[in-house]
């Protein structure tokens, strides 16, 4: 996706063949605009490897969060991330998919807009065994790194709280914490896959950021 805002400071069984990604679904129970929205899928695996974190250190005083809006375009900055955003919705099954073209990241269009002080901004992403995948790295992030949302309201910054492995069952069993509508005072959630086995990858990762 082509669409720019502005600047700031300066996942399914199938084995991905090579430049294709290996699809992201997820099935968890969420909830949305105040209601259940029964499972997304996250077709990857998941082994609990982190824990919640304190929130990171504070941004300068003089920055300002814009008014919430649509994302339009993530960055990661120590990973040398910059990936177009997408709307993305429940396809039929209640399965949410990321978009096909996997330099892009998918924004769930039910979940809070970007720089919300309630609910949850969920974005998904593909990883791809070969590289090239937008979400490829997330599992190097740490506590504190920053990670930023534009919209066309200016740039949203999150530091991260978490970064989580967790098995599809235990994804399930903390879906509505992790993903609910009524959980998270705006914090930001990027979901992804991680490790690739040979033919599948088996886990997925979850990365928790606190809005600034």
């Amino acid at each position: 996706m082509a669409t720019e805002g502005p600047t700031e400071d300066s996942a399914e069984d199938t084995p991905p063949t090579r430049g294709e990604p290996g699809p992201v679904r997820r099935r968890v129970a969420a909830l949305a605009q105040g209601a259940w929205v029964a499972a997304l899928v996250l077709a990857l695996g998941l082994t609990v490897a982190g824990v919640v974190l304190p929130e990171g250190e504070s941004e300068a005083r003089s920055y300002v969060a814009p008014d919430p809006a649509q994302p339009i375009r993530l960055r990661i900055p120590s990973l040398d991330v910059t990936a177009p955003v997408v709307p993305i919705g429940m396809l039929a099954g209640r399965v949410l998919q990321p978009p096909a073209d996997y330099t892009k990241v998918g924004w769930w269009d039910v979940s809070a807009r970007a720089g919300a002080r309630r609910g949850q901004t969920v974005v998904t992403g593909h990883t791809v065994h070969t590289g090239g995948g937008a979400l490829n790295r997330v599992t190097a992030l740490g506590r504190g790194e920053r990670v930023l949302v534009v919209s066309r309201e200016g740039t949203v910054r999150y530091r991260v709280s978490a970064v989580r492995v967790l098995s599809r069952a235990e994804l399930a069993e903390q879906a509505e914490a992790l993903f609910g509508q009524d959980h998270g005072r705006g914090r930001l959630v990027l979901v992804s896959c991680t490790d690739w086995n040979g033919s599948t990858f088996e886990n997925n990762v979850v990365v928790l950021a606190r809005r600034v």
